[in-house]
């Protein structure tokens, strides 16, 4: 299986939305920003992904 460049750096793009999610999560308390990051990392992989 190879991985296209693009591929790459959109996993890395959605490991930051996730984390920037998880950062929001930990200042707010509010688990609607962490369920946001997690939907935008969900996504980010199945467009540039599959």
């Amino acid at each position: 299986m190879t991985i296209a460049l693009y591929q790459a750096v959109a996993v890395v793009g959605s490991l930051l939305l996730l984390t920037s999610g998880f950062l929001r999560f930990t200042q707010s308390g509010s688990p609607k920003e962490l369920f946001i990051g997690a939907l935008y990392f969900l996504a980010n992989l199945i467009i540039f992904c599959m």
